[in-house]
């Protein structure tokens, strides 16, 4: 059985953040990546849908306002599949084995049971996504309940003029 790498990304516009690296830490290491896409538990990104849907359901019309929040989550699972289709053809491009798997809640808890599952994968490659925020993300408990190898991936320092 091929070795893999474990890439964890957050879902939307910054998922393929760090995939370059890990593509080339792949194909080096001639591994196969496994990738681990964290949804937000609630899709909805557009603050005006946010606000239309509370306007409704404070007007009395609930079926109004859940059929503006379904529809801006199928929107939000659509552009996310789309995201996971460009991963799939960049690591296609470069001869990679990719597979994409998707959960929700907390990191931590999503990788250790993951890893549970799958235990041969070597090691974990956080993405640069998860650096924005530490309350959505704590690489001290993962490290405490994991005995792999994880790399966080960081960006690349701003040059100053």
């Amino acid at each position: 059985m091929k070795d893999k790498i474990l890439f964890v990304t957050k879902g939307g516009e910054q998922c393929d953040e760090g995939f370059s690296y890990a593509l080339e830490l792949a194909k080096t290491l001639n591994v196969t990546i496994e990738t681990l896409i964290m949804q937000p538990t609630n899709l909805t990104v557009q603050f005006e849908d946010i606000m239309a849907a509370a306007a409704f359901a404070e007007a009395g019309d609930l079926k109004t306002m859940k059929e503006i929040m379904e529809c801006e989550q199928k929107t939000c699972r659509e552009k996310l599949n789309s995201r996971i289709a460009e991963l799939a053809r960049k690591a296609e491009e470069t001869e990679i084995t990719m597979v994409c798997h998707t959960s929700e809640g907390d990191v931590a808890a999503a990788i250790k049971a993951f890893l549970k599952e799958r235990p041969n994968i070597d090691m974990v490659l956080i993405s640069p996504s998860f650096s924005q925020n530490k309350k959505t993300f704590d690489l001290k408990k993962l490290l405490k309940n994991i005995s792999k190898p994880i790399v966080h991936i960081s960006r690349p320092a701003a040059a100053e003029i």
